[in-house]
C-alpha cells in the first residue's frame, strides 16, 4: 500500500468517557489502521481505554510511527481547543464519525469533528474545527456548528440554526430555526429556545430563559 492511501493510526487525547466515546466509532469506522489513547494523566498510562486501545504517555504517543493523527476527545469546549493547540506537534486533527450516524453528502465537515451514533447532519449544514454532535444528535438543514462547539446527546437543532463558537447546546434541548446561540453560550439540558441566546450567557427552562430567571 503507498504511503498516500495507507491508513493513519488514530491517537484519541482524553482518558475519559468522552475518549471511549470517540474511541469505540473510530474503530467501527475502520478509518484508521490502529487507535490508541493518551493523556497527561499519568495514572491512566498503561491502561486500556477500551478492549485493544492503550493508554500512552503523550511522550510514547509522539514516537509511534506515521502516519499518525489525533482527535482530541474532551468535552469541555474551551479545554478541548486548547489542547488541540498544544497537541499540534502530534499529528493532523481527525474528524471521527460513527458509522450509523446519517451525515448529508452536502454536508461540510471540518477536521477535529466528532460525530456519534444515530446523529443527523443534514444537508447544507456546517460542523466548524472540532465540533461535537453527540448521540442521537440533530443538525438539521443549513445549520453552522460554530468551532470547538457542543451539540449534546438528543438535542435537536431546526434549519438554519447558528451555534457559536465553543457554546454548549445540552443534552435533549430544542432550538427552533433560524435562531442563534451564542458563542460561549450555555442552552440547559431539556431547554426549548425560542429566541436568540446572547453570547456568553447561559439559558435553561422550557421557554429557556437566562439562567436566573429559570431558576427562580
Amino acid at each position: 500500500m503507498s504511503a498516500s492511501t495507507e491508513k493513519p493510526t488514530l491517537i484519541v487525547f482524553g482518558a475519559g468517557g468522552h475518549g471511549r466515546v470517540a474511541a469505540d466509532a473510530a474503530l467501527l469506522s475502520g478509518a484508521f489502521a490502529r487507535v490508541v489513547a493518551s493523556d497527561r494523566n499519568p495514572a491512566t498510562w498503561g491502561s486500556d481505554l477500551l478492549p485493544g486501545v492503550p493508554v500512552l504517555s503523550p511522550e510514547d504517543a509522539s514516537t509511534l510511527p506515521g502516519p499518525r493523527v489525533v482527535h482530541v476527545a474532551i468535552g469541555n469546549n474551551p479545554v478541548r481547543r486548547d489542547e488541540a493547540a498544544r497537541l499540534a506537534a502530534l499529528g493532523t486533527l481527525a474528524t471521527v464519525a460513527h458509522p450509523s450516524a446519517s451525515v448529508a453528502a452536502s454536508a461540510r465537515v471540518a477536521a477535529g469533528c466528532l460525530i456519534t451514533a444515530q446523529c443527523v447532519v443534514g444537508p447544507m449544514a456546517e460542523l466548524g474545527v472540532g465540533a461535537i454532535v453527540n448521540h442521537g444528535a440533530v443538525v438539521d438543514h443549513d445549520c453552522r456548528i460554530g468551532a470547538w462547539a457542543h451539540v449534546a446527546p438528543g438535542a435537536r437543532l431546526g434549519g438554519a440554526v447558528l451555534v457559536g463558537e465553543a457554546a454548549l447546546v445540552g443534552a435533549g434541548s430544542t432550538v427552533l430555526r433560524n435562531l442563534r446561540v451564542g458563542a460561549g453560550a450555555t442552552l440547559g439540558a431539556g431547554a426549548v429556545l425560542l429566541q436568540g441566546l446572547p453570547d456568553g450567557e447561559a439559558w435553561a427552562g422550557v421557554p429557556a430563559r437566562p439562567l436566573a430567571q429559570a431558576s427562580a
